[in-house]
């Protein structure tokens, strides 16, 4: 795994979590399909099975549809596998979406540590546009506390 931490800025998000599962089951929870499918996005979306598509390789892709509930907007995002290291490590760099504001991509960094029987994951996720870092923290925050369900139900 790098040695380098992720650092918090004003542009960035950055959530650590323990969670009630071993680094393995955590990490699967983050790269097979049907697993992200149970826990992605905040509670408001459904990110359906049939709309992710991870090549999980560097330089594969890792793509998903958030579907908001009760009609609401889709919102797809993608992203380029720039590390992989299993069951430690997976850096992704968003492409860019201009609709939302973000012209430029972001740098999705997600570690994940033993920490005895649990799991110790740590999130890093930017530079976002001053208004987006909230709403991006928020929708991680949401998604994580679904992970952690997931994760113990298995």
């Amino acid at each position: 795994m790098s040695d380098s931490t992720p650092v918090a800025s004003a542009q960035a998000v950055l959530i650590t979590r323990i969670f009630e599962a071993p680094r393995e089951r955590v990490f699967r929870a983050w790269t097979e399909p049907d697993e992200v499918a149970a826990w992605y996005g905040p509670e408001h979306v459904d990110t359906p099975r049939e709309k992710i598509h991870i090549d999980l390789r560097v330089g594969g892709r890792y793509e998903l549809t958030m579907v908001q509930r009760g009609g609401g907007t889709d919102f797809a995002i993608g992203y380029e596998i720039l590390e992989l290291v299993e069951p430690e490590l997976i850096v992704l760099r968003s492409d860019p979406m201009p609709e939302m504001g973000m012209h430029e991509p972001t740098i999705l960094r997600v570690e994940f540590h033993d920490h005895g029987a649990k799991t110790r994951m740590t999130l890093s996720d930017g530079p976002y546009p001053p208004a987006g870092r909230g709403h991006a923290e928020a929708g991680w925050s949401a998604a994580f506390d679904k992970l952690a369900a997931v994760v113990v139900a298995a």
